[in-house]
């Protein structure tokens, strides 16, 4: 039977930003990894020429980012919880977009128009420790969630992703990463298109979409129902538009398969509200530590005049 394939989406990789200073340290173990004299910065190491990084796209969902030392020293590396891939020859557009997200489904766009004759691709760092929370987050979600029991993202509650990666002097490492794609319609990539990574805040300042991004890297959710989540938000397709997607269309009988199942829908679904209520709940502990510190300091003030 002969497949017509859907041409589907640019993806775009999220990027949450870690610290990028290097610093000079003792040797060191920070759990089951030796933390060498050199720590960097993902993004940083590629500025300064330390580190060489390419990233090869198979698809809009998975990948392979190769880090080369090109330095006579081992390096400790801090991988950020999440990236953007965007074609080699990107121009970004952002227009009137932009901004984050609200609750649930409230805030739409914030992915800017990415130029180039590709689309973007985008995923996310899987640090250590996350193994227990990510199957939780999967068998959770499609097995416990959806039938109305156990907790549906394994009670990850946000963070993690990321972590520290030893590259020797003048060897190449690969890890491998989940994406998601970000503009629907635009060919997907292939090992044949030239990209190079770049940080999320640079495609998108939606702060909801990066949050599903970074789900999706670190393997809380499936990457399918993470995508139509993505999609939900990034190009507007309601949850009807979303069913009536195909993977493919037989050529010779019209036979079809769907693109989403309605599980991974209703999963979707949930995954945009929890997205919306992480980032709320990280832009009300910001508020707080705000208001806290200004506290402090009229304390200070108030003992002064005293």
């Amino acid at each position: 039977m002969t497949r017509n394939k859907m041409s589907r989406c640019v993806v775009c990789a999220v990027a949450v930003a870690l610290s990028t200073t290097s610093f000079a340290a003792s040797p060191k173990r920070a759990g089951k990894i030796k933390v060498h004299d050199t720590v960097i910065g993902l993004f940083e190491g590629m500025k300064s020429g330390k580190l060489e990084v390419r990233l090869i796209t198979k698809d809009e969902s998975r990948g392979k980012v190769l880090i080369e030392n090109k330095t006579d020293k081992p390096i400790t590396i801090k991988l950020p919880a999440t990236f953007a891939g965007v074609p080699a020859d990107a121009q970004f557009d952002f227009g009137g977009g932009g901004g984050d997200a609200g609750f649930g489904d409230a805030g739409f766009g914030g992915v800017g128009r990415i130029g180039g004759g590709g689309q973007g691709v985008g995923g996310g760092f899987n640090g250590g420790g996350n193994n227990g929370g990510n199957n939780g987050g999967n068998n959770g979600g499609l097995n416990g969630g959806l039938n109305g029991g156990g907790n549906l993202f394994g009670g990850g509650g946000g963070g993690g992703g990321g972590g520290l990666f030893n590259v020797d002097p003048e060897k190449v490492r690969r890890i491998e990463v989940t994406t998601v794609c970000l503009e629907y319609g635009k060919p997907t990539p292939n090992t044949r298109m030239e990209y190079r990574i770049v940080p999320l805040e640079q495609v998108t300042a939606n702060a909801q979409i990066i949050e599903i991004c970074r789900m999706v890297g670190t393997k809380e959710v499936p990457q399918n129902a993470g995508q139509a989540a993505a999609w939900h938000l990034t190009d507007r397709l309601s949850w009807k538009e979303l069913a009536k997607k195909n993977r493919f269309v037989s050529q010779l009988t019209g036979a079809h398969e769907k693109l989403f199942t309605s599980r991974e829908l209703q999963l979707a679904s949930r995954i945009v509200t929890e997205a919306g209520l992480r980032v709320n709940r990280k832009g009300q502990a910001k508020d707080a530590t705000k208001s806290g510190s200004s506290g402090d300091k009229q304390n200070e003030l108030t003992k002064a005049g005293n």
